[in-house]
């Protein structure tokens, strides 16, 4: 069986938050109807239609409930089968899963599971970020010399920070106020409601308004009929 590139497979087909915030507002789609398997691109994720495990090709047990998230955590790229053929695809350049109902997205290079999913996605993920920190003198502040004559370095370091995800595009902003306002802009009604949250306070109601725009604006998951 002749091994080809990804690409070639994408002809073929044509990465303290408020979670506790009124739980009992739902996540628009069930998770049940989410197929499991592998997200090559994001049209997989929009047409429900993953590579499944079974098609991957490699000896570890495939029964077991994270076999998926194992296969692409331990190995820098995948086999799999289509139609006869073998094919390889880089872990890096694969969109995302949905193990066990759940959907993970690649980013900042790693998977990220989505906490909220529907037409205002939300997910959180660890970023490398580049903070100033004092050598000396008074602390210094910002690139360069500090108040007292010492100077400021860059240090990177890890953090957690929330994300947005468009379902309708898939793209991926920061989880800000100023940001979910753009997205709830498209329904007047909740826009107002969550302009009248004083400024201070929006951020610990983001989590809500996003549950709340995705019931009223449910997204409808198909049901995969091609099986890869």
């Amino acid at each position: 069986m002749k091994i080809k590139h990804i690409f070639s497979w994408l002809l073929l087909l044509g990465s303290c938050f408020c979670f506790s915030q009124n739980d009992s507002i739902p996540n628009v789609a069930p998770e049940s109807v989410l197929k499991d398997g592998i997200y090559l691109s994001f049209d997989d994720l929009k047409t429900n239609n993953p590579l499944p495990k079974e098609n991957v090709i490699n000896n570890d047990d495939k029964t077991q409930s994270d076999f998926i998230s194992k296969t692409l955590s331990s190995n820098k790229e995948i086999m799999f089968t289509y139609k006869g053929s073998q094919y390889r695809a880089e872990v890096s350049k694969i969109w995302g899963y949905c193990q066990n109902g759940n959907v993970y997205v690649h980013y900042a290079d790693k998977f990220a599971r989505i906490t909220v999913f529907g037409n205002i996605s939300h997910f959180l993920a660890t970023v490398m970020v580049t903070r100033y920190v004092s050598n000396g003198g008074y602390g210094g502040y910002g690139m360069g010399m500090g108040y007292g004559g010492g100077y400021s370095v860059p240090v990177k370091q890890a953090e957690v920070h929330e994300f947005l995800m468009d379902y309708n595009s898939g793209d991926i902003i920061e989880c800000t106020p100023t940001n979910l306002e753009t997205f709830l802009s498209k329904d007047m009604r909740l826009y107002n409601q969550y302009l009248q949250i004083k400024k201070r306070k929006r951020k610990d109601f983001m989590i809500l308004y996003i549950r709340k725009y995705n019931a009223e604006h449910p997204i409808t998951i198909p049901v995969s009929v091609t099986g890869k």
